[in-house]
């Protein structure tokens, strides 16, 4: 571990959303042209649109959704737009695209309703894992994704002066958050599960950061249940008392895991027999093997902490499809998946370990929560 970071932090205190979205814009303004370039080409080479054009088009049509759903986070959206000078839509399009390329392109008939969605799964995709620990509950995951992401990685650290709110996520330039521990002692990882029946939603990361708003787990919970999705995840959501985990696809959700004095672990694939009716797996998919290697893992090193579960999401065993993942290394395609960074967030005391690229060859940067509130656990 080390307190010299390893990965870039921006730190963001403006008060209004719109602003501190201006001012993430233009911090990264060259990073976020390259990224929204970037997966505008990989949503037309893995979904069903036909071009650039239908791409910008169908992010188009979340815009409003994410408006009626929150408006502190659309104007944010718009003000990153604005401060990177790029459109609303490829900003949504680089905080979207795993949602978008699921999106059939019959939405553009209609707002909301379309056929089945033809997006390509990947290979690989994170492993997260939920540990009661020795009284201090740890939550964490690895961020796999096409690897010409990696340059992209960052950590988004929101502290607005006015107010008490404060949070940490994990995240890529440009993006309102990917996984997330915030001040009130709640946080949020995601999965991605590849669904067929995919729509106009909430754009995926401000429901992240809008669930990291709540006051604790049941409550982030039952915002979750009452969101119009787009496409599948399995969101692991914890507060130091309760856990959930719940599988969705684009129109269902079903609660899976539940209890904060188990360990609860989830890659990319359902567990619950109705969404897997509405899942595509790709037959070479790493989510078996790896959902095996972190259960085997788990038992033989037994982690207990925030350093323990780090090494666990950095194992190399069964390389390249590992749990710290390179397939793109067997392949020789920059853009397949592997393990881009991770993230562990202690949920007793908000302390982050974060980091870029491989788990192996990087060590962790340490970050805090500076408003972090005394919490007591019943964890034995």
């Amino acid at each position: 571990m080390t307190d010299q970071p390893t990965i870039e932090l921006g730190l963001f205190e403006e008060d209004q959303p719109r602003a501190r979205g201006e001012s993430h814009g233009e911090r990264w303004r060259e990073a976020i042209h390259e990224l929204a370039e970037l997966r505008i080409d990989l949503t037309v080479a893995k979904s069903a649109m036909r071009d650039r054009d239908e791409v910008l088009a169908v992010a188009r049509l979340h815009l409003p959704v994410l408006a009626a759903y929150d408006r502190d986070l659309h104007e944010e959206l718009l003000g990153i737009a604005r401060g990177a000078a790029l459109s609303p839509e490829q900003i949504v399009v680089l905080n979207h695209y795993t949602d978008l390329r699921d999106v059939p392109r019959e939405v553009l008939a209609g707002p909301i309703a379309g056929g089945e969605g033809r997006g390509a799964p990947e290979d690989g995709g994170c492993t997260a894992i939920y540990l009661p620990g020795r009284g201090a509950p740890v939550l964490g995951q690895t961020w796999d994704m096409h690897g010409t992401a990696a340059p992209y990685v960052r950590v988004l650290h929101i502290r607005p002066r006015g107010g008490a709110d404060e949070l940490l996520c994990f995240t890529l330039a440009g993006c309102l958050g990917m996984t997330g521990l915030s001040a009130r002692g709640l946080g949020v990882t995601i999965n991605n599960l590849t669904s067929t029946d995919a729509q106009v939603g909430v754009v995926w990361p401000a429901l992240v950061r809008a669930l990291l708003r709540e006051p604790n787990a049941a409550t982030a919970r039952d915002r979750l249940f009452a969101t119009p999705l787009s496409s599948g995840h399995h969101y692991m959501i914890a507060d130091g008392r309760d856990f959930y985990g719940v599988e969705t696809s684009g129109r269902l959700k079903v609660l899976t895991q539940q209890g904060g004095r188990a360990a609860h672990l989830h890659t990319n694939h359902c567990f619950d027999p109705v969404l897997r009716r509405h899942e595509r797996v790709a037959r070479t998919s790493t989510t078996f093997r790896r959902m095996e290697l972190a259960s085997t893992l788990y038992v033989q090193q037994r982690p207990r902490d925030a350093e323990g579960l780090w090494s666990l999401l950095s194992s190399h065993e069964g390389y390249p499809r590992s749990i710290c993942s390179h397939v793109d290394d067997a392949q020789g395609d920059p853009s397949a998946s592997r393990t881009c960074g991770r993230m562990v967030m202690d949920l007793s005391g908000g302390r982050v370990l974060a980091g870029a690229g491989c788990g192996q060859e990087v060590p962790a940067s340490v970050f805090t929560l500076d408003r972090w509130p005394p919490i007591t656990h019943d964890h034995d």
